[in-house]
């Protein structure tokens, strides 16, 4: 494991997810958020979604889930014709301008249990280049535990080599550090990849988050901070500061809350 500085962001890509922040979260502001019996505690699966409906009704439809967009031409949505499984995907556009990156995600405030695994499937068409970096999977807490004053925790990004490979790396918001890969993993384009990841919430450094690629553990860091409190929101799909052409797309599917890990069998 290796531990690098990574961006800064500038204040106006801050403004934007204030701004998102305040907005998109405000209906649950009010809601008492009860993290204890979550699903059937004999079903790893706590939730799942497939986009077969054909919309984002997995997703929304309990009213603990919703989309995280700023400075994106369009929100997340479903799409027939090239999916994991089955014939729906979700698909998320992502188009940033200088200084401002773009956020078009899916999120799911419940379940959220102490610890989980958090997976889905993307698709990352050869048809564009990641310039800075490509966020698929991200994650927010609330510092006064009730679905307010959201802070972001983590990223796991996807970043260029020289080869113009793309590989995975843990960003971790509260210590503004990358954690890299040992040995890099390249990220496969025109294709199904799944990203699984472990999230064990805890304020101080008993927490731990891992990342597996294609069922492989690529990154692992226990020992760690990870969320200041319970209220952890999870967002899905994709987030950049820098694609060419743009916008691009980045394809989602079968995407699961898990109290055991899945695996590339879900």
């Amino acid at each position: 494991m290796q531990r690098a500085p990574l961006r800064s962001f500038p204040l106006s890509f801050v403004g934007a997810c204030a701004f998102a922040c305040t907005a998109l979260a405000a209906p649950a502001c009010g809601r008492q958020v009860y993290l204890g019996d979550i699903g059937d505690a004999g079903d790893a699966v706590l939730w799942r979604a497939t986009f077969e409906p054909g919309d984002l009704s997995e997703w929304i439809g309990d009213g603990q889930g919703g989309t995280y967009v700023a400075n994106a031409p369009a929100p997340p949505a479903a799409a027939r014709g090239l999916a994991h499984k089955g014939q729906y995907a979700g698909l998320s556009t992502v188009m940033p301008t200088v200084g401002t990156p773009s956020l078009d995600y899916l999120f799911r405030h419940q379940p959220s249990p102490p610890e989980a695994y958090y997976s889905a499937w993307f698709y990352i068409p050869s048809t564009f280049a990641v310039k800075g970096w490509l966020s698929l999977t991200h994650f927010r807490g609330s510092s006064t535990g009730d679905g307010n004053n959201l802070i972001p925790l983590w990223d796991v990004n996807l970043y260029p080599r020289p080869d113009g490979s793309l590989v995975a790396h843990l960003y971790n918001y509260t210590t503004t550090t990358n954690v890299e890969e040992t040995v890099p993993v390249p990220v496969p384009l025109d294709t199904w990849v799944q990203f699984e990841v472990l999230l064990r919430k805890a304020p101080d450094a008993t927490g731990h988050v891992a990342v597996w690629q294609n069922g492989a553990l690529v990154v692992d860091d226990p020992g760690v901070a990870t969320a200041p409190t319970d209220w952890v929101e999870w967002d899905a799909g994709g987030s950049s500061d820098a694609v060419a052409p743009s916008p691009a797309v980045v394809y989602i599917d079968d995407a699961a809350i898990s109290l055991a890990r899945l695996g590339t069998g879900n």
